[in-house]
């Protein structure tokens, strides 16, 4: 009934047309466009779709990781990616079932990281119950968002301490002359784009990590996915302060902060409290109704980072879970 469909490049705008337009749970997150940015050489890409009478009704983006299927360890979120008119019951139990035999068949070991409610156009509680009883454990890791609301500020929903930032920030800079004051703008240019790098590195280096992203590759990220991707910054007198990459989920409202990037060195104020509010409310004035935190957890979610969650929560930031499914 079902046909497996090996991925290879002629295929990328296929596929991409249906995460894009046929799926209930595709995000550009799964498409090849997103995706193919990895250089080559940096996965042993292992995707494949099903379809039924030439056409696809499921889509599974992975990678081959000794012996082992990940969906995909490229992207925050993988897959499987469901069609719109396979998403009830029976047709789902059909083509997941298929998909399971040709996993347990071909790998030692299968990863599904499934797209989360806040990201899918449909609740993945239907996809998630049937994973579940095809031998499928569930696993998760602690997301959070904030809500928000055109015409509601954000700066309602922080909490005593992140107020009390602010108005220091904000009275430090009254002070000022007109020409001294703080900018909050976009960062377009590639040279702009390697100063946010390099203090992410510092950053990241501080809590024994590194980002997934070389510069060059947010340079040309930036170019592949323009209307899902961009970056944000905060600059005094001229001087960069800190920096934002968002990722935009035009679909369901969504802004996600992928990477904040702080020059630690700055010490006028604290940076990051204004960074996230100036963001927040151009966020919401935009009409976005979330902004995504990204998780506070590591190690697969066995470890939560409590003051991370804690400083998210302090942004008026509620929980939301990723989930996984392995066998």
């Amino acid at each position: 009934m079902y046909e497996i469909l090996p991925y290879s490049p002629e295929l990328d705008q296929r596929f991409d047309h249906f995460v894009e337009s046929e799926s209930v749970n595709g995000t550009f997150l799964q498409t090849r466009r997103f995706l193919n940015y990895h250089p080559a050489g940096r996965f042993n890409d292992a995707s494949f779709a099903l379809q039924k009478s030439g056409t696809i009704v499921a889509y599974f983006p992975g990678v081959l990781k000794d012996g082992t299927f990940v969906s995909h360890a490229g992207s925050t979120f993988g897959g499987p990616i469901i069609s719109k008119s396979y998403y009830m019951g029976a047709r789902l139990f059909e083509i997941l079932q298929e998909a399971d035999q040709y996993l347990t068949t071909n790998f030692k070991h299968s990863i599904l990281k499934i797209t989360p409610p806040l990201f899918a156009e449909e609740s993945p509680d239907l996809l998630e119950y049937v994973l579940e009883h095809l031998g499928y454990t569930r696993h998760t890791e602690l997301s959070s968002q904030t809500t928000l609301s055109k015409g509601v500020d954000p700066f309602e929903n922080c909490n005593r301490n992140q107020r009390r930032l602010w108005n220091y920030a904000q009275k430090f800079i009254d002070a000022l002359p007109e020409s001294e004051k703080w900018e909050y703008r976009a960062i377009e240019s590639d040279e702009d784009i390697r100063t946010f790098h390099r203090f992410l590195v510092i950053s990241k280096e501080k809590h024994n990590t590194k980002p997934v992203h070389s510069a060059e590759e947010l340079i040309d990220l930036k170019k592949r996915i323009p209307q899902n991707l961009r970056f944000r910054g905060l600059f005094f007198k001229g001087r960069y302060v800190c920096g934002m990459m968002q990722f935009i989920f035009e679909k369901k409202r969504i802004l996600h902060d992928q990477y904040i990037s702080p020059d630690e060195s700055f010490s006028e104020f604290h940076h990051t409290t204004p960074m996230n509010l100036f963001a927040l409310r151009e966020a919401a004035e935009e009409g976005f109704l979330h902004f995504s935190w990204g998780i506070s957890t590591e190690n697969g979610g066995n470890f939560l980072n409590e003051d991370l969650l804690h400083y998210k929560e302090s942004f008026g930031a509620t929980a939301c879970v990723n989930a996984r499914y392995e066998k």
